[in-house]
């Protein structure tokens, strides 16, 4: 019998292949997965997310251009009426890249910027010449007219380049996704990563930014890692409201080699559910099994962050990876902003707030529905 949950959204490491190093890569990406889906079994899993009601696929790696036949499965994707992200990071350019992708009109091609600095972005990237390759890649799809957008992951290293990235992007019809890095990859050192005051701090950006620029000018959101409840800010994600970790009850992740988790950034076999190889996509989203720490989460599962707060129902204890990576558990995110307004919302606040060199004054401008509309793939009025 069909779930009764709707797939809003599947993110599909086409391959984990990769010609960058980068810093804080979940994934660890470089090298090829053993045994990775073959052209016939990716097309094949196309139909099938199509008949499990899948309304988007967002393809990323690795670096999913490095796939030969990536143009053939994303052309699979459309022709079955799905809608088509491309996740990117802009330094590799096959030979009539960026025609193909406007016939493919997808939704969004977002390409990573880590940072306005050059050579910062080259070292986090780990090679030499990525952001010059990367700029390139974003000039070229805005020219096309392509639907691009910039998608930033926050650590100590590049924590002060925020409102450089916000000048770079301004009034350039680039839609800003503002994610924080975890812990999960092997080339990622704890010691890069945001500390409580500077975690908040990202969330302030976020508000300063809406505050101060209408979506037109500038389309700015946080990623499902950041948020939840705030006491004195928006919520800073795309929707008005946090109704929880949408793992295996909006979204779906699936790995190269057909493995299938909630969620990409969980990156754990503990919590995969299955593989395509021998069970379909269809089958694993309507087991009832499936998913079973989000779709069947009750308040009482509230780890001890999270037990006493009025949201804890509603929130199922915040963002799950982050809650891994922080405590091995889920439903216990220490990272809300709620809590953290509770201990650290003092006057040591105003040092992370003085370097990114925000102003919450002025009037809000954040629209909802327009931001929905430019993430969505429209940019007119840009």
């Amino acid at each position: 019998m069909p779930s009764s949950y709707k797939l809003s959204c599947a993110v599909w490491e086409l391959t984990l292949a990769c010609n960058l190093k980068c810093l804080h890569c979940g994934s660890t990406a470089g090298g090829r997965r053993a045994a990775e889906l073959s052209t016939l079994e990716a097309l094949d899993l196309c139909a099938d997310l199509k008949r499990t009601g899948c309304l988007g696929v967002a393809l990323m790696g690795g670096e999913p251009l490095l796939r030969a036949d990536f143009f053939l499965v994303a052309a699979r994707v459309r022709e079955l009426g799905m809608e088509l992200s491309v996740i990117t990071n802009g330094t590799v350019a096959p030979e009539g890249v960026f025609g193909k992708l406007k016939k493919l009109e997808p939704r969004a091609v977002a390409v990573s910027l880590d940072a306005a600095d050059p050579e910062l972005h080259d070292r986090i990237r780990g090679a030499q010449g990525a952001f010059k390759k990367s700029r390139a890649f974003i000039e070229r799809c805005l020219a096309e007219k392509l639907p691009v957008s910039v998608i930033t992951t926050v650590h100590k290293l590049n924590l002060r380049e925020l409102p450089k990235l916000r000048e770079l992007l301004k009034g350039r019809g680039i839609a800003w996704q503002v994610q924080t890095a975890g812990a999960e990859g092997g080339r990622f050192s704890k010691e890069f990563l945001l500390d409580p005051e500077e975690f908040y701090s990202v969330g302030l950006f976020i508000e300063a930014c809406r505050r101060q620029y209408p979506p037109e000018v500038l389309p700015v959101i946080g990623a499902h890692d950041l948020g939840y409840n705030s006491l004195l800010l928006k919520n800073v994600s795309l929707y008005e409201k946090w109704e929880g970790c949408q793992a295996g009850t909006a979204v779906a992740g699936i790995r190269s080699d057909g493995s299938v988790l909630g969620c990409l950034a969980i990156n754990d076999d503990k919590y995969a559910e299955g593989n395509v190889r021998e069970r379909s996509f269809y089958d694993i989203w309507n087991d009832p099994a499936s998913f079973r720490y989000t779709r069947a989460f009750k308040k009482e599962q509230a780890g001890p962050n999270c037990a006493a707060c009025p949201h804890a129902g509603v929130c199922k204890g915040g963002c799950s990876e982050m809650s891994l990576m922080k405590t091995g558990a889920l439903h216990n995110d220490p990272y809300c902003f709620r809590s953290l307004e509770k201990d650290i919302l003092k006057e040591e606040l105003k040092n992370p707030l003085r370097a990114l060199g925000l102003k919450l004054g002025g009037r809000a401008a954040r629209g909802a529905g327009r931001l929905g509309r430019i993430f969505s793939g429209g940019r007119e009025g840009t």
